[in-house]
């Protein structure tokens, strides 16, 4: 039976979160522009990279709460660490806290922060 986090551990603000039971990383996406001259005689149409969105990280945590809805619109640093995964953002803004325990179970929550705040 494989261990719930195997190994992958998520800290916020320098509070390292319970044990994962998931994470989501999703919404990470680039803008182009079309930068084609108008005076190309090929007629191929030239692209370039622009706006880069980093996106948003959820993770679903079981343990005693370690953030609060005081944290929402923080921003702070985020890290996540695991086999194979690595990633750090400086100023990564939580966005919000979905929190829920059972008489005798352990706490969970979940903890959206959206990626590149400033």
């Amino acid at each position: 039976m494989a261990y719930v986090s195997q190994g992958i551990t998520v800290a916020w603000g320098g509070v390292t979160l319970g044990e994962v039971v998931s994470v989501d990383l999703s919404g990470v996406s680039a803008d182009t522009l079309e930068v084609t001259p108008r005076t190309s005689l090929d007629k191929v149409k030239v692209y370039s990279p622009a706006d880069r969105d980093p996106g948003g990280l959820s993770v679903r945590v079981r343990g005693t709460a370690a953030m609060s809805t005081t944290n929402v619109t923080s921003v702070g640093s985020l890290s996540l660490g695991g086999p194979g995964i690595s990633l750090f953002d400086g100023t990564a803004i939580f966005e919000s806290l979905q929190w829920s325990a059972s008489a005798g179970e352990l706490q969970e929550y979940t903890v959206t922060f959206k990626l590149g705040g400033r």
